[in-house]
């Protein structure tokens, strides 16, 4: 029997969760080792963990609450945990923030239960982002130097030209798609093959093509075949919606660099390209969470290429309510029907 899932945010605070998580935790491995520097002066002791935050709370550059603000975060909020100072009231933890890193107070956080794959992704996405952001301090210093010895009318003339194609291409990318041009070419898994049998597919809706794999992932989307799937339908004027991750989303660092790539050459060819966020799930046997969805969703939105729009599909279905089959992954067809009108709505062509 179908049912009708309500969403809701959960914070780990029961005696009994905290308890598991941290079970598990030693099972995994927790990695503590060598410690590190903040920007404070503090020493940070590194760690590998998931935190969910309880309430609205500040992320602050340096590990202390007095140091300027990064950004807010909402209750509710999963982050990436990569280091610690201190404990109690006093102690912060040092995490993922977008691509930057910040440190918010541990009495905020609760660990969160993960396993083995997700332990490791969450240590790689931590050390790619401590290492683009030793970059970019690295390359911001030499931008300075630069632009130090540089001639105060030339900067401005070159700042005046950068704001000019940012601006450009800003309002390139606003600009609505005319309706008729090209075709549209969903991309996903069995929740894309599931939506086009619940529209009638491109029988219904000319010039549309559904490119999907049943069970698929970013394995499955990195091959060749895949990338000829797609292809044999991208002409100049065609809009690519991505819609892939429920299957594997632990392995959002792979997604995001096939993605990238994929869409260099979709978009030199005349496509538009969009990654819509993987939708919510119901209750399931398979480990599917929303907190898991949520991450994958962010890690993608954040550090997918700027030149490929997003479509926030998952807010629009926690919002609007849906149905999932039996098994809390897949849509019921009035679902799959909201779910494709929305996309299609959102690039201008219904």
């Amino acid at each position: 029997m179908e049912k009708r899932v309500k969403i809701r945010k959960t914070v780990f605070g029961g005696a009994i969760a905290r308890i598991c998580c941290l079970a598990l935790c030693l099972c995994l491995g927790l990695s503590i080792s060598m410690t590190a520097q903040a920007a404070s002066g503090k020493k940070v002791t590194p760690v590998t963990m998931a935190a969910v935050v309880g309430e609205e709370k500040t992320v602050t550059q340096q590990a202390d609450k007095t140091s300027a603000a990064l950004g807010i975060l909402p209750a509710g909020t999963t982050v990436n945990v990569c280091g610690q100072t201190g404990s109690g009231k006093s102690g912060m933890y040092q995490i993922v923030y977008g691509n930057a890193i910040g440190y918010i107070t541990q009495t905020a956080c609760q660990p969160v239960c993960v396993d083995v794959a997700m332990t490791a992704a969450l240590a790689a996405q931590a050390e790619a982002v401590k290492q683009q952001v030793a970059q970019a301090q690295a390359a911001a210093a030499a931008l300075a130097a630069q632009q130090a010895a540089l001639a105060q009318q030339a900067a401005l003339q070159q700042a005046a030209v950068q704001q000019a194609a940012l601006a450009q291409t800003q309002a390139a990318q606003k600009a609505p798609i005319p309706a008729g041009s090209g075709n549209v070419i969903f991309v996903g898994d069995s929740r894309t093959g599931q939506m086009a049998n619940a529209v009638g597919g491109t029988a219904a809706w000319p010039g549309t093509a559904f490119v999907a794999c049943f069970g698929g992932g970013v394995d499955w989307l990195s091959t060749a075949q895949a990338k000829k799937d797609v292809d044999q339908y991208v002409t100049p004027g065609s809009v690519i919606i991505l819609n892939y991750g429920v299957n594997d989303l632990s392995r959002h660092n792979d997604y995001i660099t096939t993605i990238n790539r994929y869409a260099q050459d979709w978009i030199s060819k005349g496509a538009t390209v969009y990654f819509a966020t993987v939708g919510p799930v119901g209750e399931n046997e398979y480990g599917k969470r929303n907190w898991a969805v949520e991450y994958f969703n962010n890690q993608l939105n954040n550090r997918l290429d700027a030149g490929i729009g997003r479509l926030n599909l998952y807010v629009f279905l926690t919002g609007s309510g849906y149905t999932t089959q039996a098994d809390g992954l897949h849509y019921d067809g009035a679902t799959y029907a909201a779910m494709f009108r929305f996309l299609m709505q959102s690039i201008g062509r219904i």
